[in-house]
């Protein structure tokens, strides 16, 4: 009998593991393709981007393949295994964990559980490095090294934005860490069957880097700031450029989808740190409402003085 080939997506946060799932969906006709999406905070966004290419796309709950997380995992795979009893409903499974993940669990879980291994076939690892801010997540972010050990390939990300230099110093510093790594580029992968067609051996890695260490993400925090009436992007841009201006830093990522004033598509907006990306308009809202709403992951910052500080410029800016 054959196994089902699971391969998995990793990357630090605002990486662009979304984007890249998106980019290998959207020509992807094959539908016996199962994606599961592991994001931390308590409001989901990224599978709601995917599910309008890819409708077998699923949103694990939050935390960090870790703990309750694997059982949902383990439980997804398996129900899968009864899908597949009377004709083949997935071929192929993509795990795209949230940015704060270890590896080491879901690779453990993969590769030991006794009613796993013997349906599920660990394909590979390929993570996405953000080239802008590796050399500084490789040092100030602890997740950050074992998604690069993990993994046989990698992609670099936002190579449009970066400046000179910049994807050398990335590349030196990926060599370093993985040499055995291999470097392909995102538009190599057309559709999924193009992932799945390169076979690895996939080895085991040097486990003092791959410790399982659950609380990783002890000290990061995720809020989500709610807006219930379309908002003056004027304000609302003053107000987020100050915050990312003082502590960027320390805020790991963001990512909303906002209503605006005066504009009836809605717009997704994204940022890694200090650097905010261009917007983009979306055709339709993604919620079943028109409320906006926008997922920040902090560490070293109080969530509630950000939301606070959000109601308070907001709430006087559009007062005044």
């Amino acid at each position: 009998m054959n196994k089902i080939p699971i391969h998995i997506v990793t990357g630090f946060l605002g990486s662009g593991k979304t984007t890249f799932i998106q980019h290998i969906l959207k020509n992807d006709q094959n539908a016996k393709t199962l994606v599961l999406i592991n994001e931390f905070g308590e409001v989901g966004l990224d599978d709601l981007l995917v599910k309008p290419i890819n409708d077998s796309t699923y949103l694990l709950p939050s935390g960090c393949m870790c703990c309750t997380v694997l059982t949902d995992v383990k439980d997804t795979l398996l129900s899968v295994l009864d899908l597949n009893k009377d004709s083949l409903v997935f071929d192929k499974i993509l795990i795209e964990t949230t940015g704060l993940a270890n590896p080491a669990s879901i690779l453990s879980t993969l590769n030991q559980d006794m009613h796993l291994k013997g349906r599920f076939a660990l394909h590979g690892m390929t993570t996405i490095i953000d080239t802008q801010h590796a050399p500084t997540q490789a040092t100030t972010a602890p997740e950050w090294l074992p998604q690069v050990i993990a993994c046989q390939q990698y992609v670099l990300s936002k190579t449009d934005l970066c400046q000179a230099g910049d994807m050398a110093t990335t590349q030196a510093l990926m060599h370093k860490v993985n040499p055995d790594a291999i470097q392909v580029q995102a538009d190599d992968f057309i559709n999924m069957q193009a992932l799945f067609a390169k076979t690895f051996d996939v080895l085991p890695r040097p486990t003092f880097f791959l410790k399982n260490e659950q609380d990783t993400h002890a000290h990061a925090q995720s809020l989500v700031l709610t807006f219930d009436t379309p908002i003056d992007w004027l304000a609302f841009g003053l107000w987020l450029s100050l915050l990312l201006d003082q502590y960027g830093e320390y805020i790991l990522r963001l990512k909303g989808v906002l209503h605006l004033q005066g504009i009836d598509k809605p717009m997704l907006l994204q940022g890694v740190q200090h650097c905010l990306y261009p917007p983009e308009h979306l055709p339709a809202s993604i919620w079943q409402d028109d409320v906006s709403r926008l997922v920040m992951i902090v560490r070293g910052l109080d969530a509630s003085d950000i939301e606070r500080s959000a109601k308070t410029v907001l709430g006087y800016l559009n007062t005044h």
